[in-house]
């Protein structure tokens, strides 16, 4: 005679868990950095039990590594938009969408807890893939220059960092009541530092 099967005792396991308890530790790391990054934040946040959290992660940096990888976006290419103009335009709006997201303003955390922690703690490494998007956004202003729209010479990695240096540093300095203003000028600030930014790429040519 066959032994009936025994009925697991407990709560069925949550099968969104993990996309719970990622999409916590992101929020939160993005919140308040590495030095406000508890079990305890991430299991309240998540609304799950820390027993369920150690099970799967066995450290903070463990949980912090698993968001990173679940919330990093595909390689950033410089759009071929047919001009270096729309392509850098391009390039500007998705950083600035990305800095409305949680995701985003966690990667700027992560830089920073990473010079701030030298040697104490081992972050996540997203270098790269982010040299691979580097990569490919210098192929795209490349393109630049072999039509003719940028002085042979110019440092590919130069224009993008201004492009993106400008909007970060105007980021981190925005004043929490001038939040709305940002959302509401962002297409044309990213336009303006654009322009900004090649124009002084044209006014350094005709100068050397």
């Amino acid at each position: 005679m066959s032994t009936p099967p025994r009925r697991r005792i407990g709560r069925p396991v949550d099968p969104t868990i993990e996309e719970k308890v990622t999409g916590a530790a992101i929020q939160i790391y993005a919140e308040v950095g590495w030095s406000g990054f508890t079990f305890d934040a991430i299991a309240a946040r998540a609304g799950v039990g820390k027993a369920a959290i150690y099970r799967r992660w066995s450290s903070k940096m463990e949980i912090l590594s698993s968001a990173f990888a679940a919330t990093q976006p595909d390689l950033v290419e410089l759009p071929d938009t047919g001009s270096i103009r729309g392509d850098l335009l391009a390039l500007a709006l998705a950083l600035l969408d990305r800095l409305d997201q949680p995701a985003g303003i966690a990667e700027i955390r992560l830089l920073l807890d990473t010079k701030l922690y030298t040697g104490d703690v081992a972050f996540p490494d997203i270098d790269p893939g982010r040299r691979r998007s580097r990569a490919l956004v210098r192929e795209g202003v490349n393109r630049a220059i072999e039509r003719g729209e940028l002085p042979h010479g110019t440092r590919p990695e130069m224009i993008v960092d201004a492009v993106r240096g400008t909007i970060i540093h105007n980021f981190l300095l925005l004043p929490s009541d001038k939040t709305d203003v940002w959302h509401a000028r962002r297409d044309a600030y990213a336009e303006e530092v654009v322009d900004l930014v090649l124009a002084g790429v044209h006014a350094r040519a005709a100068i050397s």
